[in-house]
């Protein structure tokens, strides 16, 4: 294996197991530390990503899940190593980012490593250590408003070295530019935050950091790294198995602005939109899927039906006042999870998922374990497929407003 990949989260991984197959390895994608039945594919993948669901968690369990992931790759003979977060660096006070960088780095026996979040393609940029999103400084952005991972400041180093042990310093794009960032991180511990603006930079950093065991970022260096490895190689293309319109179903549980424009967009098709109700999921989970799934059935519409509980953030609030006491969110995923079983045991195996915590809570009901990737249907969200059940997941922020309808064609 060239390359291993552990992710904060399910979307995470499979925006870089996109990047990393479009930049050309072939790449396997794992829901989760690979069990001993799944190990083979592991020891046998160009390159694997392993997506955990330890972006929010406490800090001590996702690192040490993180370290579980770090010995099934050493297991599987990997040689390069990849910490994929969120471009957005989502992570507070007390970490996850920092923590796990630390476990990473004693468990491979590295002193240093470098984090490049950036992620032009989708607007994610790094100058003079403070990290932009869609030309405005993140502590300004929609992120400041997170749910989970409030993000108030901007500058990087300071954000790292508060949930940190390790020191933290900054090279800079010009220093990067005039081809002295090698130089400057031969002499450092800990970790280096690189700046960069565009492809070309991230480029750039994969080149001259090729050899480093451990680097960490967002999906775009993941996917630069593997065209460095694979020396520009194209991957071959999946086999796609057959689909049917009348056995897709979307869910969308992002509440970002991205998807609430999303939702909107997709209510044009005349779809049936079914609006997640807290009232109905307290009388029964179980109960409520099985109503949706009877609600679902022979819709006629060359649309497949949406549930979504995306909700603008003062209409968030409004919840959380109505409902005190109640995690609302947990509730919903929760939700989720059981319509994927309902909907897997009626036939249905197309699932278009907008939200990292929702596309996690669907991936894990199906009990499906690995994947392989399929067409990119915008940068950093591709299809996946596991038998004749296939995936297109993307994170809250991700996508173009008519992300749902371009993710039908498959």
């Amino acid at each position: 294996m060239r390359l291993g990949v552990i992710a904060d989260d399910f979307t995470g991984g499979l925006d870089a197991a996109g990047f990393i197959r479009n930049s050309g390895m072939d790449t396997i994608l794992f829901n989760g530390i690979p069990s001993e039945k799944d190990f083979p594919q592991a020891v046998a993948a160009e390159a694997a990503v392993i997506a955990l669901q330890i972006r929010s968690i406490d800090p001590e369990s996702a690192s040490a899940q993180a370290l579980a992931a770090v010995k099934v790759l050493q297991r599987a003979g990997c040689s390069t190593y990849y910490f994929k977060y969120c471009s957005t660096f989502d992570s507070t006070d007390r970490g996850n980012i920092g923590p796990i960088m630390k476990t990473l780095m004693d468990g491979l026996g590295v002193c240093a490593t470098i984090a490049v979040p950036s992620l032009p393609v989708n607007g994610r940029i790094v100058k003079d250590g403070i990290l932009y999103v869609n030309g405005i400084p993140l502590g300004e952005s929609p992120m400041r408003y997170h749910p989970l991972n409030p993000m108030k400041d901007s500058y990087l180093p300071d954000i790292l070295r508060r949930q940190s042990v390790f020191p933290v310093s900054l090279i800079n794009l010009e220093d990067l530019r005039a081809g002295k960032a090698l130089d400057e991180f031969r002499d450092l511990s800990g970790c280096a935050i690189v700046d960069a603006v565009d492809d070309a930079d991230v480029l750039m950093i994969a080149r001259v950091f090729r050899h480093i065991p451990l680097l960490t970022g967002g999906s775009a260096l993941a996917g630069m790294i593997a065209r460095v490895l694979s020396d520009g190689r194209k991957a071959a293309a999946a086999d796609i198995p057959s689909s049917d319109r009348k056995k897709m179903i979307i869910f969308s549980g992002s509440c970002s602005l991205a998807s609430n424009e999303q939702v909107a967009e997709y209510r044009k098709t005349g779809a049936l939109m079914i609006a997640v109700s807290v009232d109905e999921c307290l009388k029964g989970l179980d109960d409520y899927a099985e109503r949706i799934l009877q609600k679902v059935k022979g819709v006629s519409s060359g649309y497949p039906p949406m549930i979504y509980s995306t909700k603008l953030p003062e209409e968030v609030r409004a919840l959380d006042e109505c409902y005190p006491g109640i995690d609302i969110a947990s509730m919903t995923e929760s939700l989720f999870a059981h319509l994927t079983r309902h909907f897997i045991r009626s036939g249905y195996n197309r699932f278009i998922v907008g939200g990292g915590e929702t596309s996690g809570s669907v991936v894990k009901a199906s009990g499906l374990s690995s994947f392989r990737i399929g067409r990119e249907i915008a940068p950093g969200v591709s299809w996946m497929y596991s038998g004749n059940v296939g995936f297109a997941l993307k994170s809250g922020n991700f996508g173009g407003k008519s992300f749902f309808e371009d993710a039908l064609q498959e």
